[in-house]
């Protein structure tokens, strides 16, 4: 056996969690930033030959890209989430194991 010992640091877990909602936050920008160029320049392509590649090489790869920026949003709220509560479980375990050892004395 080793002399290892976990530690939990609460408060830089919440940090961790709060830049996570930030990353969150700008992955969101960033999406909702492409939707309204693009709703707002529709016919950007033109037509003819150009507006046919476009619509074949362009827009399915946009369409995957807009959905795996908000699986990847949801994915760091979630995780952010997560690592708040987990922050609030070691915390309230600490707050705990301090309140008995003093009943233990």
């Amino acid at each position: 056996m080793t002399d290892d010992r976990f530690a939990a640091d609460p408060d830089r877990l919440r940090q961790s969690a709060q830049r996570l909602r930030a990353l969150q936050s700008r992955v969101h920008g960033l999406s909702s930033t492409v939707d309204q160029l693009a709703s707002r320049y529709p016919d950007a392509a033109g037509d003819g030959d150009f507006k046919q590649s476009y619509d074949t090489n362009y827009v399915p790869a946009a369409a995957a890209a807009k959905e795996f920026m908000t699986a990847l949003s949801s994915s760091v709220e979630e995780i952010a989430e997560d690592t708040t509560t987990v922050a609030r479980e070691f915390a309230e375990t600490e707050d705990s194991a301090t309140r008995e050892s003093r009943h233990q004395m």
